[in-house]
């Protein structure tokens, strides 16, 4: 599957992107922890820190990391200082504009604050008030904990891994500690959890490996004192319920091997692979001020798009060459069996199989056909979140479930998909821009763009498949009609001489080789998945068709939004399924191999 946007556009090749803070594909470490840190113990803190964050260094190497903090006093100044002092980018993202966050401050914290928000080393970022806040709103407690809460959907939305300074006490404040490591396991910070159901436990066959971790250092605060009697460092997986914790005392193996698929995305992302591949930009002027991550997310699906392209290249050639041999191999037989009997023609049948091999063992070491798929899937998604994005209604759904729902990321090879994803997530979806605006640039650019482009492509490809059934046809007849000459007019053709081979065993060549092409043919086509990429094509054409009439006939924007966000829901499920089958075609099942 390759459907591009803006079809109408010109075609201009987009180069490789060799500044790695072009896009947003940045490893993020989230840093959640306690303001009241017992000032005793932050030496050992900080060195158990600075150890596990270079630990995270040495395990992503090919991309960015940064460390994204909320900048409060305690634990995460102590985590930006530590990161400052490893070369580690910094971005502070505020909870809510600067000038209403400083009241949280007072003396040396306060000062402290200043500095490290005026350095030049941190890339400094507020989340906007809520739509019709202002100041004067956000000043008691409650309406200040939901701001903060604000600050803990995006950690749990955006972090790679959570670096957690924590007590391990679970006390119910909004967006404290405790909740955003609980909520960050859950993968959701759609309930409240019942703080009061809290375990840890340290059963190494109850920790989701395939879901989110957490690294905890346990941080003795003021107050309340003496709950805590040890600093020691372990990682935490959710045991499959909000609030049950799998305690371990090693990272897992298989987080490790899912963030070492990323940084191999990653190795092809910022190399100048497909760099000539042209490509049809998502942004148009002004999505910067709608939405400031649009023109990020753009260049991650720029580069997607390139790299699955010419990995699909890659494994379409293979694809031919394997037809090519194996047609090859056929021919050579043939004529060693019906036309001459020369050693020539089996030293070349078994020259073609050896090469045959060699390819086939290639492909397994390259695995370009997997790659294709996995950084489809991925280019896929980054399309739709752009769009989503622009819209605003990205806060309707969630990416991660419905990647999760489909298991597309339990395959080898796609686990590293569910952290990729993450990298697109934006800091908040609210714009000054009106949503009816949003909404209709999403229709426009998006949902009719697409419409239109399943509608030529399934034409398209409906034209070939009518064309590949009657040349099966044809030769269907051929063969049956050399039959028909074998039985009725044997004596005739028996005498026919061409070149010193008489008329029989010609026409038993051509027949032998006839259905033999043809054999190979279909498995040409099984490979390249035609008729799953029809069914593909026509579902997303009747999911956009579908979604493109609605909105014309409604005008509430609230049921339109509605309308683009399961859109976008459909429309992400297709791709995934369509990864699925694509993937089991050529892959025997776990128990199978």
């Amino acid at each position: 599957m390759n459907a591009t946007s803006g079809e109408s556009g010109r075609v201009t090749p987009v180069q490789g992107d060799s500044q790695k803070r072009g896009g947003c594909f940045v490893f993020s470490i989230g840093v959640t922890g306690h303001r009241d840190c017992d000032p005793r113990h932050l030496p050992e803190i900080r060195a158990r820190l600075k150890s596990e964050l270079g630990r995270l260094q040495k395990s992503v190497t090919a991309m960015p990391i940064e460390i994204v903090s909320g900048l409060a006093e305690g634990a995460d100044t102590v985590a930006t200082e530590v990161a400052l002092e490893l070369g580690l980018a910094v971005r502070a993202v505020l909870p809510m504009p600067r000038r209403i966050y400083e009241a949280d401050f007072s003396g040396e914290a306060l000062e402290r604050f200043r500095a490290l928000a005026n350095d030049p080393r941190i890339q400094l970022e507020e989340i906007r008030l809520p739509d019709g806040s202002d100041a004067d709103q956000v000043r008691d407690g409650s309406a200040r904990d939901a701001l903060y809460a604000r600050l803990m959907n995006y950690l749990v939305r955006r972090s790679n891994v959570l670096v957690a300074l924590w007590d391990g006490e679970a006390n119910g404040l909004q967006g404290g500690s405790s909740d955003v490591v609980i909520s960050y396991l859950a993968g959701s910070t759609e309930a409240r959890p019942d703080m009061s159901n809290v375990s840890v436990h340290e059963d190494d066959d109850l920790g989701d490996e395939n879901g989110n971790v957490v690294v905890w250092i346990r941080c003795p605060r003021l107050s309340p004192a003496g709950k805590v009697d040890a600093i020691d460092t372990s990682f935490l997986l959710s045991g499959g319920a909000r609030g049950l914790i799998v305690k371990r005392s090693e990272m897992p193996v298989p987080v490790l091997e899912r963030w070492a698929g990323l940084d191999r995305y990653a190795i092809e992302r910022f190399s100048g692979l497909g760099a000539d591949v042209p490509t049809y930009p998502l942004s148009a002027d002004g999505d910067a001020e709608v939405a400031p991550l649009c023109p990020a997310i753009d260049r991650e699906y720029t580069r997607a798009d390139q790299v699955a392209i010419a990995n699909q290249k890659q494994s379409d050639r293979l694809f031919k060459a394997s037809g090519i041999m194996a047609g090859t191999m056929g021919l050579l037989f043939l004529v060693y069996a019906k036309l001459a009997a020369l050693k020539i023609f089996l030293a070349g049948y078994v020259l073609v199989f050896a090469l045959g091999f060699l390819i086939f063992m290639l492909s397994l070491k390259k695995g370009w056909f997997g790659r294709h798929l996995a950084y489809r899937a991925l280019a896929e998604t980054m399309r739709t979140r752009f769009f989503v994005t622009l819209s605003g209604v990205g806060d309707r759904i969630s990416f991660n479930r419905i990647l999760g729902s489909t298991s597309v990321d339990h395959f080898g090879g796609f686990e590293w998909l569910r952290d990729a994803i993450r990298c697109s997530e934006p800091l908040y979806y609210e714009s000054d821009v009106p949503e009816r605006t949003r909404l209709n640039a999403a229709r426009d650019r998006w949902i009719s763009e697409q419409s239109g482009y399943f509608e030529r492509k399934l034409h398209q490809l409906h034209s070939q498949h009518e064309r590949l059934e009657k040349v099966k046809l044809l030769l269907f007849v051929a063969a049956f009609l050399g039959a028909l000459a074998l039985l009725f007019f044997y004596k005739s053709i028996t005498s026919f001489e061409v070149a010193g081979l008489d008329g029989k065993t010609l026409l038993v060549f051509a027949m032998g080789l006839l259905p033999l092409w043809l054999a190979i043919w279909e498995i040409y086509q099984n490979k390249m998945a035609t008729r799953e990429l029809l069914w593909q094509y026509s579902n997303q054409r009747a999911f956009f068709r579908s979604a493109a009439a609605r909105l014309a006939n409604e005008i509430d924007d609230g049921a339109r939004a509605e309308i683009t966000a399961n859109l976008a829901e459909r429309s992400l499920l297709e791709t995934f399924q369509w990864t699925i089958h694509r993937f089991h075609r050529e892959h025997e099942p776990p128990a199978a191999g």
